[in-house]
């Protein structure tokens, strides 16, 4: 139950920080002589610096990243998957009573997903994904492109990295829960932050139905910050997965570049790809 009360606590903390407005480009050193407003950011000395748009009044309220719809993070945001589920699928045929079923072999997943941020950008993401009975492996590289924060011309890049290894404290023929842990970096213009990451993702299928339902969460604590959340359902096709839902994702550096915190919140849906096999 510890892990679960954990679990839900840094679930909270992320739409907390999902729910607020998008403050300057992630990783990018502050120009100088800009007529950003500082304000005091604890008792380090570090400042919050929020970017303000080109053409608009330095006391006029900052765009937010969340789309202009209106449709932003909550409940469905903290429930999200990792891969495709149809490893299970595998293990449905008739078993006598008293038996068990047969255990799912060894499963790879492939996937290509696209994420929308609205006006503020897009990312493409790969992953691939091992599953065995209890312990796997995931491995993930999503390359988001920005329009820039302060007006020039130009596009800011990000590179996010991660490798986990995967334990599955259920894995049955309905679904599969995974605790995940490994490294993560991030490669912003102007810094290169490498940390430990700690994930949870949960499959389950619908009824007798194609669809699964699939969540996952992934925390970056050190040195930068980063709270990643995407959650929506899977079409089986076989082999072939069509998956789409909606991610969240929040991006600090701590102020570690120029003592000024630079953070950036992205919303929007996302559609994939993937093989099973």
């Amino acid at each position: 139950m510890g892990f679960w009360k954990t679990l839900c606590a840094a679930l909270a903390v992320a739409v907390l920080l999902g729910s607020a407005p998008a403050e300057a480009r992630f990783g990018k050193r502050s120009k100088p002589n800009t007529s950003d407003r500082k304000d005091s950011d604890d008792s380090d000395g570090k400042h919050e610096h929020r970017a303000t748009p080109v053409g608009r009044a330095s006391d006029a309220p900052v765009r937010s990243s969340v789309r202009a719809s209106g449709v932003g993070p909550g409940w469905f945001d903290v429930l999200f998957i990792s891969g495709p589920a149809s490893y299970h699928r595998r293990a449905r045929a008739e078993v006598p009573r008293g038996q068990r079923a047969p255990r799912p072999a060894p499963l790879v997943h492939l996937n290509v997903q696209g994420n929308s941020f609205g006006d503020v950008g897009g990312a493409l993401d790969l992953f691939m994904a091992l599953d065995g009975q209890r312990w796997g492996m995931d491995a993930r590289v999503s390359g988001i492109a920005l329009e820039t924060d302060d007006g020039s011309a130009g596009t800011d890049r990000l590179t996010l990295l991660d490798a986990h290894l995967t334990l599955s404290p259920w894995s049955s023929e309905r679904g599969r829960f995974r605790m995940e842990a490994g490294i993560a970096s991030a490669h912003a213009p102007d810094a290169i932050f490498v940390g430990p990451s700690l994930a949870a993702s949960l499959e389950a299928c619908i009824g007798p139905s194609p669809f699964d339902v699939e969540a996952r969460i992934q925390v970056v604590p050190f040195p930068h910050r980063q709270v990643d959340m995407q959650a929506g359902l899977a079409l089986h096709l076989g082999a072939l997965n069509l998956r789409g839902g909606w991610r969240t994702l929040y991006l600090s550096d701590g102020g570690h570049l120029d003592g000024v915190v630079h953070a950036d919140n992205f919303t929007g849906p996302y559609l994939g790809l993937g093989l099973s096999f």
